[in-house]
């Protein structure tokens, strides 16, 4: 598929799915990062899909990611094909969100500049928070790889980056040069060893180039284009960020299914408002402030005639889920993926045999925080430990 000419970069118009169920019970899942293990766990924990025979056992419920599949750790691409398949399975039971990560991932893999426009540079170049360096191995081709030095050039990789970990200095560097004045080329043990560096530069933008194709390739861009940015389900409103208190009704019709458009139109002068205002709504924290509980209100009372009761969102994490606002407003980042859990925002080698030091050398979590379950307007937080008797 020509990247120029993708179609149905998001869906528009904030309403019911005519294709969903009646749901009695939503089971939330929030932000995933590149975690397929824990994924598949929370999945299970649901208990709403039988695995072995791939079918669902409740008609009357849902299943709602919150996005953010991407980024942070080693198996984004596993965590996307995952949800894409429970998606395109069970489209009436099934509701996967936009997330910001996955935003910026569609940038940089169909447009020219990534990015950029959204964060100053493609974010496959940042040393932190993105494509973490071990997500190349599922894309780098079979035939490819015994040719690709990985064994010597991925922990240099890492021991670069955990010296720039050491000191604090992530915000200053990049993965190659951008907007900020060092790379991770400036940093031992690549500083000192310019034939390690030259083979590395040479490679990892292969290695990026392959990550990126592989996407529109694999389908997966198409698929995550698709997500609606906000949607209602059984009188919740999910939205990965928030929605800012300047947005009228009609802007946030815009954010759920509808109109098929092309890519570039989004950068054209009658474009260009839209995906701004995509890139505002998940990326939205205003749900979180001084005035937030004011601003759910608000946000509930535009949206009065679909009867939403509730906002859900993702993006804002914590360990556990959080309930605000007299419980008009679920904060349903726990931060699920162990791996941000373990290491926050950096890059530390988790399948590459190589030296941990620092933030790196801490032991990997086990698949912790929580889902959550929506019935009748209340809200029961889920966890792997403890099975509560109503479930």
């Amino acid at each position: 598929m020509n990247r120029d000419s993708l179609v149905a970069l998001f869906e528009k118009c904030a309403r019911r799915r005519e294709n969903s169920c009646h749901c009695q019970e939503i089971f939330v899942i929030g932000d995933l990062h590149a975690d397929i293990h824990c994924a598949k766990q929370w999945v299970s924990r649901t208990n709403l899909l039988d695995v072995q025979s791939w079918s669902w056992r409740a008609e009357t419920s849902a299943l709602v990611f919150l996005g953010d599949y991407v980024d942070r750790g080693p198996s984004g691409k596993q965590v996307l094909e995952f949800v894409r398949n429970l998606t395109v399975s069970f489209p009436r039971n099934v509701l996967a969100m936009m997330g910001n990560h996955d935003l910026y991932t569609l940038a940089d893999a169909l447009l020219p500049s990534g990015a950029t426009r959204f964060m100053g540079a493609a974010v496959k170049d940042f040393a932190y928070a993105f494509l973490h360096p071990e997500e190349y191995l599922n894309w780098i081709p079979e035939l490819e790889a015994q040719a690709e030095d990985l064994e010597s050039l991925l922990p240099s990789l890492f021991a670069a980056l955990q010296n720039v970990y050491a000191q604090n200095y992530e915000a200053e560097v990049m993965l190659q040069a951008g907007r900020r004045s060092q790379t991770i080329f400036d940093w031992p043990p690549l500083r000192f060893n310019s034939t390690m560096s030259a083979l590395l530069r040479q490679r990892l933008k292969k290695w990026q180039s392959w990550a990126l194709e592989g996407l529109v390739t694999s389908g997966l861009a198409e698929w995550l284009a698709a997500r609606p940015v906000a949607a209602v389900l059984a009188g919740v409103l999910f939205v990965h960020g928030g929605l800012p208190s300047a947005l009228t009704l009609r802007q946030i019709q815009q954010l759920g299914p509808g109109a098929v458009v092309n890519v570039d139109e989004f950068f054209s002068s009658g474009r260009k408002e839209l995906l701004e205002m995509v890139h505002e709504v998940v990326t939205y924290r205003g749900f979180h402030g001084r005035r937030g509980c004011r601003e759910v209100d608000q946000a509930l009372h535009l949206l009065k005639d679909d009867d939403v009761q509730m906002i859900v969102v993702g993006h804002t994490a914590g360990k556990t889920v959080r309930q605000m606002c007299g419980d008009r407003l679920v904060a349903a980042d726990s931060s699920l993926s162990r791996f941000y859990r373990s290491y926050g925002n950096r890059y530390c080698p988790v399948q590459v045999a190589t030296e941990r030091h620092g933030t790196c050398s801490r032991k990997l979590s086990p698949c912790a925080g929580q889902a959550a379950r929506i019935h009748k307007g209340r809200v029961t937080l889920v966890s792997l430990e403890n099975v509560n008797e109503e479930l």
